[in-house]
């Protein structure tokens, strides 16, 4: 039995004509994320195009294919991070200022991307903070060309968190980096530099900035590129209004935004607008941060259940992630790590997070009640559906990577395969 039929084709081209080289993935629980498999039982990889294939293309045999018994646990696919500022001592906002520097940001990038695969992360939108022209134009080209790798994390394009944001809530991001749109699409054109479009899986944007309403449209219909609200002053009114321009998400949901109260629900009344305001369909994605730290429980709890398919969990993790606690410098800025709290020197401004993604997925269960298969949902179904790229990555069906993680029942990370190849020298991650 395989993978029922889904409504696209799948050229066989691209597929092994081998069963030696098939992966068959036996579950005999249905423990995966909701709606990614119905009632089926055996998974097909084919290990030399690294996707999930319908059913081998000639007849298979027990002999010649691997077989990988689940034993009860629980199959899901790769996680996904469309909001990571940096990790394990790499810096995504570095600047670099020779060949040399060129060398170093690329061989510490490519490092930083093969370190998430022990995580069970297998694609991220690498996040640049609000920055100087220079550094857009140094590593946007990098950070946003689109990989398809099987030892390391891919890059589903550059998240390009600022520049063009509201002062008021700029959060950790340097004030003299902060600009506005006055100049239109040349504005993001001049900072970003020319095709940043081809890069940019997200821009991050407060709609109140001069200029930002007439170019939402403009980005998001001719190009990929999906518009943010965030770190911004924007009232109900004008967030809804950025919607109906084309923005499609919320840029870590509560944090840089106005507080909810009674009567001016801001951006967050976005999440829970009634139908006659907003059709279902149209309300946006929204990242939240479950770390403990930037929301409270009870906040992230009341986010997930407003509408469960269009939340996803992200770390907004900095590159401190993976480091020791103590005082560490980011540009101009001195921010001290303490366990996964992160704060500016001297300040109550949170500088970003440190705590992994399948951390934030524990914390979700327990605030939540949800059970473990519900919530992988928001860190694979939901970035991948935001970003438009359902049909490759973030489900277990035909035609997406086979980007996959194993899981116990308790959501202990046994196994990592990228491209369905699996990650050796792994070490089991369980939940903290």
């Amino acid at each position: 039995m395989g993978i029922r039929a889904t409504p696209y084709s799948i050229p066989k081209y691209k597929y092994s004509q081998s069963s030696k080289q098939v992966y068959m993935l036996f579950f005999p629980e249905q423990l995966t994320p909701k709606a990614v498999i119905h009632l089926v039982r055996i998974l097909y990889v084919d290990t030399v195009s690294g996707v999930i294939i319908e059913t081998p293309l000639i007849p298979v045999h027990a002999s010649e294919v691997q077989v990988i018994d689940l034993q009860g646990g629980i199959l899901s696919p790769g996680f996904i991070d469309i909001q990571i500022n940096g990790c394990f001592g790499f810096d995504y906002s570095s600047a670099f200022n020779d060949k040399q520097d060129k060398q170093s940001f690329l061989k510490a990038y490519n490092e930083s991307m093969g370190q998430l695969l022990e995580y069970g992360v297998t694609s991220i939108c690498p996040t640049v903070t609000s920055s100087q022209q220079h550094v857009y134009h140094d590593v946007i080209p990098i950070l946003g060309l689109k990989t398809r790798s099987s030892n390391k994390a891919d890059s589903l394009g550059v998240h390009l968190e600022g520049p063009f944001i509201s002062p008021i809530k700029k959060g950790c991001h340097p004030p003299e980096a902060i600009t506005d749109m006055k100049h239109g699409y040349i504005s993001l054109q001049e900072r970003y530099g020319q095709g940043f479009e081809q890069y940019a899986a997200i821009v991050t944007a407060a709609p109140e900035v001069q200029g930002c309403s007439e170019i939402i449209p403009q980005l998001t219909t001719n190009s990929p590129t999906v518009f943010s609200i965030g770190h911004t002053m924007a009232d109900f009114d004008l967030a809804l209004s950025a919607v109906h321009s084309g923005a499609t998400m919320i840029t870590h949901l509560y944090n840089a935004m106005p507080a909810h109260t009674a009567r001016d629900v801001g951006v967050l009344g976005l999440i829970s607008a009634t139908k006659d305001t907003l059709p279902s369909d149209k309300i946006p994605f929204y990242g939240i941060i479950a770390d403990g730290v930037h929301v409270h429980p009870s906040a992230v709890r009341a986010a997930y259940m407003a509408n469960p398919s269009k939340t996803i969990l992200v770390t907004d993790a900095l590159y401190l992630i993976g480091l020791e606690d103590g005082h560490y410098q980011r540009g101009n800025q001195s921010v001290q790590k303490k366990g996964s709290l992160l704060l500016l020197q001297g300040t109550d401004t949170i500088a970003g997070s440190a705590t992994h993604l399948i951390d934030c997925v524990h914390n979700l269960i327990k605030w939540t009640g949800i059970p473990l298969a519900e919530a992988l949902a928001t860190i694979t179904n939901n970035p991948a559906t935001s970003l438009n790229i359902a049909h490759r990555k973030g489900f277990l069906r035909p035609g997406c990577d086979a980007d996959l993680n194993i899981l116990s029942a308790d959501g202990t990370l046994k196994e990592v395969y990228k491209l369905g190849q699996k990650i050796h020298g792994f070490k089991s991650k369980a939940a903290n």
